[in-house]
C-alpha cells in the first residue's frame, strides 16, 4: 500500500516535470533544437511611418539581451537619483520604455551612451510622437517579459536579503541615510522584520 502511494506520488512529480508541447510521438531534444529556437530572437517587425521612413522592433526579447538592458537602466537610475532629487515613478516608466527602445529597436547599434548622452537624447524622445509610435508595435508579451524579470530579480535579491544578516543590516543602513521618504515601509517591505 505504501509502495503505490510512493510510486503514484512519484509518477505525479515527474508528470510536473514535463513540459510537453507536442501531442504526438516524443522527440529527443537536440542542441540543433535550441539553437534554432534561439533564432527566434533575430527576427525582426518593420515600423513604417507615412513619409517613408521606419525602423525594425525585436520581434523576440532574448532574456542576456533583458539582462543587459536591466543593468543599464538600473545604473541611469542610481546616477540620476544621486545627480537629481528622486525619479517619480511616470518619469521612471518613460525612462524604462526609452530604455526597450534602445535596446530593442533598430533606431541605433549603440547602447554604451554616458548619462549626459542618455539624458539628453531621452528627453528629446519623451517629446518625439515617433518614440510613442515605434513602442506601441513592441509585443506586449514581450514587454511583459521585461516586467517579469524585474520582479523575479527582486524576489531574489528579497530572499537573498531575509537569508543573509550582513546584507540586511547594510541595506538598512543604505535606507538610513538615503534621502528616502517613508523609510520604515521600505524596510518593512524589503525586509519583513517578525
Amino acid at each position: 500500500m505504501a509502495t503505490k502511494a510512493a510510486s503514484t506520488a512519484k509518477t505525479l512529480a515527474s508528470s510536473k516535470k514535463t513540459t510537453r508541447t507536442n501531442k504526438g510521438k516524443d522527440t529527443k531534444l537536440t542542441l540543433e533544437n535550441l539553437v534554432q529556437d534561439g533564432d527566434k530572437y533575430d527576427k525582426l517587425h518593420r515600423v513604417c511611418f507615412e513619409d517613408g521612413r521606419y525602423t525594425e522592433v525585436h520581434a523576440c526579447f532574448r532574456p542576456t539581451r533583458i539582462d543587459d538592458m536591466l543593468v543599464s537602466f538600473s545604473e541611469f537610475i542610481t546616477e540620476y537619483n544621486h545627480r537629481f532629487s528622486e525619479m517619480k515613478e511616470n518619469k521612471l516608466m518613460d525612462y524604462l520604455s526609452l530604455h526597450i527602445l534602445l535596446f530593442f529597436s533598430t533606431l541605433t547599434e549603440r547602447t554604451d551612451y554616458s548619462f549626459e548622452e542618455k539624458v539628453d537624447i531621452f528627453h528629446k524622445m519623451l517629446d518625439s510622437e515617433l518614440a510613442e509610435t515605434i513602442f506601441e508595435h513592441f509585443d506586449k508579451t514581450e514587454i511583459q517579459k521585461i516586467y517579469s524579470r524585474i520582479w523575479k530579480k527582486f524576489s531574489m535579491y528579497e530572499e537573498l536579503v531575509q537569508n543573509n544578516k550582513e546584507l540586511q543590516s547594510e541595506l538598512l543602513d543604505y535606507i538610513d541615510h538615503a534621502n528616502l521618504k517613508n523609510t520604515d515601509v521600505i524596510k518593512n517591505v524589503l525586509i519583513q522584520n517578525n
